[in-house]
């Protein structure tokens, strides 16, 4: 199941979906890709000031009938402190004038009379695009065609963010996937040989650190100047230093602070860089980056894009401390600013580095240290 978060204002500019067709045409940039034949479930905030704000966006594809009692465990604790959740139906086509799947909504109800957390709304949509037809589950006269969702505050207030939204979750996943097996092959050849001579030349570790987050925030800086475009083309020599710069798990942890504040300039410019490594750089030095872009995703309230970077970060490293750590997080709905505190007060010397320029080597430290 994936989830995003939208708890705290702190996280986000606010947007109004109180109307049924604008949350439908905003669920593209709630979950960072446009859903299809999907489940969503949109959790509202606990009772008290803020009850009519989205929190944990949850969306899975849609279960057979037979299967929806299988959702109450894992919704369990994500929908714990839950006022009420809005249920969207997305696919499908409709037997009459009436919503598709309502066999799946009933039982759906169902589960949450169980889990004793009402529903607000349940709505149906056939499509997430311009002129899609959508309409309510309980009320006959609530329905209509959807506006564009281009064109909606919730994909101006995102893009300005410098947050992308993918066609499909499939083009999320596939944003992520390694370079040509050639590259990596050549890439990891050099890690290699750098290693090989780590060990018959080994460096002093305090400045070895030190060129690390030189490195790391020099390129950073790169990325910056450019945050609105697609970045600087990094060499071999470049991706391969940096996947070594990170493995220091000083280095790494340090890389936290960049990702705070959320959607700041240099938090989309970690991302971006973090993107750029999670594709050019093999395994295992890949779960370093990956963790990084999941952890950087999640801060925002993107949890897609962060579970598809934790799966990236296992595949490539199975025992990564931080990437366990995502997973479990992501898992249980655990709000993002939660994990903030991982960024707070971290990394001030590679974000003050991030705004000069220069480039100094880096050498190789361990991989797969926690957090």
């Amino acid at each position: 199941m994936s989830t995003s978060s939208t708890t705290n204002p702190e996280f986000g500019t606010r947007v109004d979906l109180r109307s049924p067709e604008q949350l439908l045409a905003a669920l593209p940039y709630l979950l960072g890709f446009t859903p299809a034949d999907s489940l969503v479930l949109l959790a509202h905030a606990p009772d008290g000031p803020e009850a009519d704000t989205v929190g944990h966006v949850m969306r899975v594809d849609i279960p057979d009938v037979a299967a929806v009692p299988e959702l109450e465990p894992p919704l369990r604790v994500p929908l714990a402190d839950a006022a009420a959740v809005t249920v969207v139906l997305v696919g499908g086509i409709a037997p009459d004038e009436g919503p598709a799947h309502r066999d799946v909504m009933r039982a759906l109800t169902a589960v949450m009379t169980d889990l004793g957390v009402p529903i607000n709304h349940a709505l149906w949509a056939s499509e997430i695009r311009l002129g899609a037809r959508w309409c309510c589950y309980g009320d006959e006269m609530c329905g209509g065609e959807l506006p564009d969702p281009t064109a909606s505050t919730m994909a101006a207030v995102t893009t300005h963010a410098g947050q992308l939204t993918y066609a499909s979750r499939e083009a999320m996943e596939g944003a992520l996937d390694p370079e040509g097996a050639a590259v990596l092959a050549r890439r990891a050849a050099l890690l290699d040989l750098a290693a090989s001579r780590d060990e018959t030349d080994p460096a002093c570790r305090d400045e070895e650190i030190e060129n690390a987050c030189a490195l790391v925030g020099d390129v950073l800086a790169r990325f910056r100047s450019g945050v609105g475009g697609t970045g600087p083309v990094l060499s071999d020599r470049e991706i391969v230093e940096l996947a070594r710069a990170l493995t220091h798990h000083e280095v790494r942890d340090a890389s936290f602070g960049v990702c705070w504040p959320p959607r700041s300039d240099l938090a989309v410019a970690a991302e971006r860089l973090w993107t750029v490594l999670v594709r050019g750089v093999p395994a295992p030095e890949r779960a370093e980056a990956a963790s990084l872009l999941a952890y950087t995703a999640y801060l925002r309230g993107d949890g897609p894009l962060a579970g598809v970077a934790v799966r990236k970060a296992l595949e490539s490293h199975p025992g990564h401390t931080l990437a366990q750590l995502l997973d479990r997080a992501l898992a249980h709905a655990v709000p993002p600013e939660t994990l903030a505190g991982l960024a707070r007060n971290r990394g001030r010397h590679l974000a003050l580095r991030a705004g000069g320029s220069g480039a100094p080597g880096a050498t190789r430290g361990p991989g797969g240290a926690g957090p």
